[in-house]
């Protein structure tokens, strides 16, 4: 090993990059087994564009398609976000899982037997506590419900046509009328006082901690892999204020970044190639009971970007299906605005009678919920009919304004073929002239423009240098051999820690792929980045003259970094001794730098 290396190898040791290795030859098998582009494709829509393929990011808020993916080198990187990796990268930060079980899941996809031992799947977390107080209080709940002391709420969901087989499914439990009893189960399990008050589920006051759910049936909150995180809490007797309680926010659960049941249901959405949105954890349950599994709900009326996120993963199709009274209104006006800010258009459900999904359900049965559904009106169909019910049209006034309002709406939509249909419905239902409504309609269209991400510029000879060598680098082993024998330092850390990775890389396998990199660097987060933002360059293929040119610009700019350093040192000097001696540092270098030119 060289000097250099062995100042970058303690570099990295510094830095703590913790990188657990595993057993990579059979990790690569199995990413080489699986193709990124069917992979990706099977959650988000790709598009074909020259070589690459293209789709909407997943990992921002993103209208246009500016995430590439490489069937070539089985890698995306995203052109706005960075976001950058190879198909366990993705699957990673796209189902929320860990490393492990990234692989784990594309072998199973390509037929390669994987065998874990629990030790290699347990995820590390700074939030442990709090998950494992949450699976503490999800017993204690369920216990309470399946107990004796858990009679009366138990005939109450059978009473609202529950069984034994809903309530276990969804681990449903129970909230006692109890003061302080899961806090003194959590103090027994030695969890602290800063922890339980933490996790949300109690509160203190000069007597002490106290717990915040009492006398109410538990549906238990999970995040996208399926751990517990919070509870919607519902009164079953008596004259309770709120009908529903929702954990208070902590650092594992925020209302607007989760939706309820969306673990167990993103399978079966995305098979379907559909989600049914929903507004409470009952209308849920009510659906899986008559066999429709691909339904999510918000909890309560909130529904925030983080959660259109969400449901974007799972399809583009969405049915909206919230309660027919005035709260529920208001909340799908909300999810629709929310949606469309992530390129979806949904479809609405409005159950007649002003009820809810569970109670539509449990009067009128399945074929008539599965008759609604099939109903569902876009989103143009769904304003005009809310204009309709606020202007009387068998008025001129009324009319025009109708209409007016419509031209409105119209010039707001992206999609032309909504676009469309919405002004040849508009033309049938008022009888008005295709060309009158045509002329009103404002026409511009806005390309889309994909802008790649912006290069920090220092020195622009010595960024395209290295940006150019880092480059060449990833696509060639030729150029990785000229780097080491160079020993140039790179004076940028992020830079020179993705070049110490590549030549890494290479020492130890004899070649150099850059998915099988990202593999391997994959818990690097810098690195990783780095390369994402090397992938978005469109250079030349390799050629020993330009790597020639880029090593020496890169020396160069060292060298000058080295002088610079000694004048402002010069310009902080009081002695002469000292000032002498760093004149004649300057001197020197300036002399072999004008030597090796």
């Amino acid at each position: 090993m060289t000097f250099l290396s062995s100042i970058l190898l303690l570099e990295m040791l510094i830095l703590g990059s913790g990188k657990m290795r595993v057993d990579n030859a059979l990790i690569n098998e199995i990413r080489n087994k699986v193709d990124i582009v069917e992979v990706i494709s099977s959650y988000i829509p790709l598009t074909m564009r020259g070589k690459n393929y293209f789709g909407v990011c997943p990992f921002h808020d993103d209208h246009a398609p500016s995430m590439s993916v490489s069937k070539e080198k089985q890698i995306y990187t995203c052109f706005s976000c960075g976001a950058t990796g190879n198909v366990f990268k993705f699957l990673q930060d796209f189902e929320h899982i860990s490393f492990l079980d990234a692989v784990k899941k594309c072998a199973d996809m390509s037929g390669i037997a994987l065998d874990l031992k629990p030790t290699e799947t347990q995820v590390s977390s700074k939030y442990k506590t709090l998950y494992d107080i949450y699976d503490v209080s999800l017993k204690f709940y369920q216990n309470n419900i399946n107990s004796s002391i858990g009679k009366k709420a138990k005939e109450y969901l059978y009473n609202r046509n529950l069984t034994d087989k809903e309530i276990k499914e969804f681990a449903i439990g129970l909230s006692l009328n109890e003061y302080d009893m899961l806090v003194k189960l959590l103090q027994q399990k030695k969890y602290s006082d800063k922890d339980i008050l933490k996790s949300g589920l109690a509160n203190a006051n000069d007597d002490g901690l106290y717990d915040i759910y009492r006398e109410r049936i538990m549906f238990p909150l999970h995040d996208p892999s399926g751990r517990v995180i919070g509870y919607n809490g519902r009164a079953y007797q008596g004259d309770m204020t709120n009908k529903y309680v929702n954990s208070k926010e902590t650092d594992i659960f925020k209302k607007r970044d989760y939706l309820y049941n969306y673990h167990r249901a993103k399978e079966e959405a995305r098979n379907k190639k559909e989600v049914i949105i929903m507004e409470g954890p009952m209308d849920v349950i009510r659906a899986y009971t008559i066999g429709v599994t691909n339904v999510v709900a918000t909890l309560g009326t909130a529904f925030g970007s983080s959660q259109s996120n969400l449901i974007r993963r799972l399809s583009t199709n969405v049915i909206l299906c919230f309660d027919g009274d005035a709260a529920g209104l208001k909340a799908t006006k909300l999810a629709i605005g929310e949606l469309e800010k992530v390129g979806i258009n949904p479809k609405i459900v409005r159950l007649p009678g002003g009820n809810d999904p569970d109670e539509f359900i449990l009067k009128n049965g399945r074929d008539a919920f599965l008759s609604e559904l099939k109903k569902a009106i876009d989103v143009m169909e769904f304003k005009a009919s809310l204009l309709k019910e606020e202007m009387n049209l068998s008025t001129n006034d009324g009319m025009a304004k109708y209409i007016n309002m419509m031209i409105k709406e119209i010039n707001a939509i992206d999609d032309d073929i909504l676009k469309e249909v919405t002004i040849s419905r508009l033309v049938k239902e008022t009888g008005v002239d295709k060309e009158v409504i045509l002329k009103s309609i404002k026409t511009s269209e806005i390309p889309i423009m994909i802008k790649p991400k912006t290069i920090p510029r220092k020195n622009r000879r010595y960024n395209e240098s290295v940006l150019g060598l880092l480059y060449f680098m990833l696509h060639d082993e030729e150029a990785i051999k000229e780097y080491s024998k160079s020993a140039i330092y790179i004076p940028d850390k992020e830079y020179r820690l993705l070049a110490f990775e590549i030549e890494a890389f290479y020492n130890k396998y004899g070649y150099i792929d850059t998915a099988d990199l990202l593999t391997e660097i994959h818990d690097d987060e810098e690195v990783v980045k780095t390369i994402g933002l090397i992938m978005n360059m469109d250079s030349s293929s390799f050629n020993k003259e330009a790597l020639t040119d880029y090593l020496n610009n890169i020396r160069e700019y060292q060298k000058q970094e080295e002088i610079n350093k000694y004048q402002e040192r010069l310009k902080m000097t009081n002695t002469y001794e000292q000032k002498l001696e760093l004149g004649n540092k300057i001197i020197a270098d300036k002399i072999r730098s004008e030597k090796n030119d």
